[in-house]
Parts: C-alpha cells; sequence; structure tokens
C-alpha cells in the first residue's frame, strides 16, 4: 500500500523539478544546464585575458570593481607563443601540398593538355620493378594503393577489385588492357585530382606527393598479361 503512494508522488515531484525550469516570460532566461558554456568569456585579439567590471552571466560574475577575477594567462595576453616544436605553416604539407597549384582546368581540354605533365618524382635510376621512381617512392605509392584503389581496381590492377566482384559497380578497366594502354602520367594524375568517369575526386585525400607516389607503384600494373 505505501509504495502504491509513493510512486505517484515520486513522479510528480519529477515532473514538477522538470517544469520547474520553464516559464512563459520571454524576457527572462530559463534555468540552463553548464551556463559558462553558453555564456562564454570573449577575448580582445592580442591584449588582455582578463575582464573589466561586466556581468557575463552563467558562471562568470561581475567582480563588483575593478577588473574580473577571472585571470588565464600570467602575461594577460590572449594570444600566446606556439609550444616547443611547432611546425610553421610555411615549412609544412599544409602549404606546400594541400595548397599546391594545379593550373589545368576540369575540363576535356584540361585532361588532354594534362599528357605534358610529368612526375616530380621520377628517378633516373630505374627502381626493381623497372620504373623511374625510387622504390621507397613506389612502396608509399603501394600503401595508398592498398588504402584507396584496390576496392575497384583490384590487387592486380586488372579491374577486379571486391565493389567489382560483388556486384556494387562495373566498368573498371584493367591497366593492362587497351583502354589504358599508354596512359601518360600526366593524364593520370589528373583523372586522380578531378576524377574521371565512374572515379570520383581524390583531391581532398590524397596530397599531390602521395597521388604522384600511387601513379608510381600503378605504373607495374601496365605491362602486365591480360
Amino acid at each position: 500500500m505505501m509504495n502504491r503512494i509513493i510512486t505517484p508522488l515520486l513522479l510528480l515531484g519529477v515532473l514538477a523539478l522538470s517544469l520547474s525550469g520553464c516559464y512563459n516570460d520571454k524576457s527572462k532566461r530559463n534555468v540552463e544546464y553548464s551556463p559558462n558554456m553558453y555564456n562564454s568569456l570573449p577575448l580582445e585579439p592580442y591584449s588582455q585575458t582578463t575582464y573589466w567590471e561586466t556581468d557575463m552571466g552563467g558562471n562568470f560574475p561581475a567582480a563588483g570593481v575593478g577588473l574580473d577575477t577571472v585571470v588565464f594567462f600570467g602575461n594577460r595576453q590572449s594570444a600566446q607563443k606556439a609550444p616547443e616544436g611547432t611546425v610553421p605553416r610555411s615549412e609544412s604539407w599544409y602549404r606546400q601540398e594541400a595548397f599546391h597549384r594545379y593550373d589545368l582546368p576540369n575540363t576535356f581540354e584540361g585532361y588532354e593538355a594534362s599528357v605534358g605533365v610529368t612526375s616530380p618524382l621520377s628517378d633516373t635510376t630505374l627502381n626493381a620493378e623497372g620504373i623511374n621512381c625510387s622504390e621507397a617512392t613506389f612502396n608509399r605509392g603501394k600503401e595508398v594503393y592498398l588504402q584507396f584503389c584496390v576496392m575497384c581496381h583490384g590487387a592486380n590492377g586488372n579491374g577486379q577489385g571486391t565493389l567489382v566482384t560483388k556486384g556494387a559497380l562495373g566498368g573498371v578497366p584493367s591497366y593492362s588492357g587497351p583502354q589504358l594502354a599508354g596512359l601518360p602520367v600526366g593524364k593520370m594524375y589528373h583523372s586522380i585530382t578531378y576524377g574521371k568517369n565512374l572515379m570520383g575526386s581524390y583531391a581532398s585525400q590524397l596530397t599531390p606527393e602521395q597521388r604522384w607516389e600511387v601513379i608510381c607503384y600503378i605504373q607495374q600494373f601496365f605491362d602486365q598479361p591480360e
């Protein structure tokens, strides 16, 4: 009997508590959970990290006299020096790779003109596979291929990757077939950058250097028998 009385009272208490933060006066703020997440303290760029007498709301009340008691850094500057070992953007792949210019447009004319684009990774000494790039470049290209290409183009470059054999898509040409015979590396780079037919662009996934590395690896498939 006691449980039958306590249960409804408990439910009523929970309902009353949940409604306590709701009211119709739109000029007043309702009860907020973790208010300092909603009322963040703005910082003046390259200057103070303390706050003048002002009510920031939430968990940041005004100090009442003079500066607010909130002080983040001892030197009172909002922009701090970069940690030791930070790589400047001018010396990072972010600038050199992600923003490396490729001036040919994503058009038929651009694709045809890419025949004159050559790999910056070419090596005068052929590697073990007989390709004019270093063995290290070849191996890095293999890693890229196995991560991004093998599911369509297949482990042997024959166009019979898992997505093809499982019936998810078709029409992926073999690198050693007549459709891609003699394909210049510039056209490969253009296709990876912009996409070609069923293949979408990989410019957002692969840096320019990685595109050339995977092209180095792909070249081994062109001389294989069908």
